[in-house]
């Protein structure tokens, strides 16, 4: 079932609620009342993340049929004899949530703030608990209540919170709430959306926190807030984190903070705040390299020159062993981007890949080098290896192709008649001819995938292989057998290639590919997400730290373009209309 998010903050429930006002108690006082709501909400989320309920199933009838959670919510009168078999579990849980939202208590607030971590400490990705959560932040951001925005500045803390009233063990713990990663994220997360300069510290504080799931919880928080006061504290922090993915969010925030503080920064702040974060260079892993490059880029200065050179050099041969095992698929974009920067920067055209020429020319010429502000970004080296035209630059490459129904029109035209022969120019049959010559064209050092979509996802190989012509006769009877069929499941080829289920919060994934060719020529018709928002949403989430670099071709001629567009350009790729 398909959640839309538009349900989540506006169902079937919700009007009804309104339209019936708040329930009347008959005998059970508001303390009570507000109590049976939070341990509803509790066993809600606990059904749930066991599997027990899906949100968008049915209120059965009889009591005998129901998730636990039920009970607690017949108990506070807010399920009506009418309500069997006509709402969701969906509706029931939105109930809930508006009488949290009308009655706000530390209690309400803590079972909320269990519905706002939900899933993060599974398949984070999965777009049923991703859009739980924001309703979760949703109400929890709508409580004016004291006594709950303290519980979630100590969740937030890590601190145990005594809650008051009489508490089942079983159900809160035997001294109050016990404050796990998800749950400070979560509170980390609303701390920053709050955006109160009393919530400050308590983030600055979760920098340095021992797990580096809550550090990055920290890091995106700031970025809702974006304080230069915190700048001494973000610098600190990223001089000792070794983590990838917390060591990039650090770099993004701290680039954050230079680009929008008002007042601007005193630029002997900012050249400190940028000379602190490139001595990270080499020391972390090549993702964290490229966003230092960035940095780079938006400020450029001479003495970062040797910096970007012995970037090249250490990534050939990193200093450590734990930098090695995070370099070990080092992309080749990396040393592209290098490459680019120093041509930037310098005007010299020597090769990317041969660091002791640079540092030679370095020697040589650094008295008279003069750095232009702003640099002109440099193009990609042209390969033989092209797709639609766009260079092939990575070392591992997805191409992902659309085939459905509509691949069976022909090119720059309608869906062809029975006139057409064998070797009309459909869609289809031009991506099949590019996507062989990009293969033959590719280093035999590189390795492809082909993932193909209609209704669903196939992915054809279950590792990339490696080019040659073993593999070419093998990628050319796949090619034959392929037909176009079906509806437009966009979200499975991407969820597929990006491997939503795999990705866990704050881990450094080992990803299959570096660089995604995806080719279609329409909009999403089939799947669990088919809204253009929030399918860029979930891709961005997925892509944030993995930095694989997604290009899109538009086969088309009516509407589908402009999110191809919109992906291309959220993840560093090129968008071709063909």
């Amino acid at each position: 079932m398909r959640i839309q998010f538009r349900v989540l903050l506006c169902g079937a429930a919700t009007t009804l609620w309104l339209a019936a006002g708040a329930p009347a108690q008959r005998g059970a006082d508001a303390a009570e009342t507000a109590r049976l709501v939070a341990r509803a909400i509790d066993a809600w989320v606990g059904d749930y993340e066991r599997g027990r309920l899906g949100p968008q199933g049915i209120l059965r009838s009889g009591s005998g049929l129901q998730p636990g959670y039920v009970a607690f919510a017949r108990a506070a009168e807010l399920v009506e004899a009418h309500d069997g078999d006509r709402l969701t579990h969906l509706d029931l849980l939105q109930k809930l949530l508006l009488y949290a939202e009308r009655h706000p208590s530390t209690e309400l607030a803590d079972a909320v703030l269990g519905l706002s971590a939900t899933g993060l400490e599974a398949a984070f990705l999965d777009h049923e608990s991703l859009l739980l959560r924001d309703l979760g932040h949703a109400s929890l951001l709508r409580m004016d209540h004291q006594g709950a925005w303290f519980l979630v500045l100590r969740a937030a803390a890590g601190e145990r919170v005594p809650l008051f009233g009489e508490l089942q063990p079983e159900d809160r713990g035997a001294e109050g709430l016990a404050v796990g990663p998800a749950r400070r994220v979560a509170a980390l997360r609303l701390l920053g959306q709050k955006a109160l300069p009393v919530f400050r510290s308590t983030i600055e504080a979760a920098l340095v926190d021992p797990d580096p799931r809550v550090r990055l919880g920290a890091v995106e928080a700031m970025e809702l807030q974006r304080r230069p006061e915190s700048l001494p504290k973000v610098t600190a922090a990223l001089e000792t984190e070794r983590h990838p993915v917390v060591s990039q969010g650090l770099v993004r925030l701290l680039l954050g903070l230079l680009r929008t503080a008002e007042p601007p920064l005193a630029p002997e702040v900012r050249t400190a705040a940028v000379r602190t974060a490139l001595q990270q260079l080499g020391r972390i892993g090549w993702r964290t390299d490229m966003d230092l490059l960035d940095l780079v880029e938006a400020y450029p200065q001479k003495q970062q020159i040797p910096l970007v050179i012995t970037a090249l050099e250490l990534a050939q041969k990193p200093p450590d062993r734990l930098v090695q095992a995070v370099n070990a698929q080092a992309s080749p974009l990396l040393r592209q981007r290098a490459g680019a920067l120093l041509r930037a920067m310098t005007g010299a055209l020597l090769p990317a890949d041969d660091p002791a020429a640079w540092r030679e020319f370095w020697q040589r010429e650094q008295d008279r080098i003069v750095v232009p502000d702003p640099l002109v970004r440099d193009r990609p080296d042209a390969t033989a290896a092209q797709f639609f035209g766009v260079p092939v630059t990575g070392r591992s490459i997805a191409f992902v192709i659309d085939t459905s129904g509509s691949m069976d029109e022909l090119v720059g035209g309608t869906a062809a008649d029975e006139r057409r022969t064998a070797r009309s120019p459909t869609r289809l049959r031009a991506a099949k001819q590019q996507l062989v010559t990009a293969v033959q064209a590719m280093p035999p050092a590189s390795q492809y995938l082909v993932l193909t979509f209609a209704a669903e996802a196939k992915l054809w190989t279950s590792a990339p292989v490696r080019s040659g012509a073993r593999n070419l006769r093998s990628l050319t009877e796949l090619l034959s057998r392929l037909r176009a069929h079906g509806g437009t499941n966009l979200f499975a080829g991407l969820a597929e290639v990006l491997e939503f289920d795999r990705q866990r919060w704050g881990e450094q994934g080992v990803e299959r590919v570096d660089e995604v060719f995806l080719l279609s020529d329409g909009e999403p018709t089939a799947g669990d997400v088919q809204d253009p928002d929030e399918l860029l949403r979930l891709v961005q989430a997925a892509n944030k730290y993995a930095k694989v670099r997604i290009h899109t071709v538009f086969t088309g001629d009516g509407p589908g373009a402009d999110l191809l567009r919109r992906l291309a350009e959220q993840n560093g790729g090129v968008f071709v209309q063909r």
